[in-house]
């Protein structure tokens, strides 16, 4: 009889990593998601409506403390919007479930792209909780997956 492969592990974010333009936020970081938003284009016929699949845009979602340190939330986040607005210079980012492991491995891989700085509120919330800071900067392109996604053991690619 053969053995049944292990129960798989789920990610429990609490230790991700989130880095924007090579500088760690992690520790400054309550929320963080890259979420793919894919439009439908709705052919209508005589025949009835159909849906098809259109362009795929992703965003970079994540909820930060706001810190004045440095190399934290506002001057990290300050200087990649300041770029972008003297030149144009789209800010790298990326992200993986365990900062505390080795990355782009393929028990812990990163998801790292290009995307554009927008305006943020520098200062956001309720007397006596913690200030926030809500990004939802677009992704240029696809993020890239590092390893890349490998076919299931058994499946044959077409």
């Amino acid at each position: 009889m053969a053995t049944p492969p292990p129960e798989p592990m789920p990610l429990i974010l609490t230790n991700a990593s989130l880095k924007i333009n090579d500088q760690e936020l992690a520790c400054v970081t309550n929320h963080l998601e890259l979420s793919p938003d894919v439009s439908l284009t709705t052919l209508d016929t005589f025949c009835g409506s159909k849906d098809y699949p259109g362009v795929v845009k992703w965003s970079l979602v994540a909820t930060l403390y706001q810190s004045f340190d440095p190399a934290a939330t506002e001057e990290v986040l300050s200087s990649a919007l300041e770029a972008y607005r003297a030149d144009g210079s789209l800010a790298t980012f990326s992200i993986a479930g365990y900062r505390d492991r080795a990355q782009g491995t393929t028990d812990n891989p990163t998801w790292a792209g290009e995307v554009i700085p927008q305006p943020y509120s520098p200062i956001n919330g309720d007397a006596g909780d913690a200030s926030t800071v809500d990004l939802e900067w677009s992704v240029i392109g696809e993020p890239e997956r590092t390893p890349a996604p490998t076919a299931p053991t058994g499946a044959t690619q077409v």
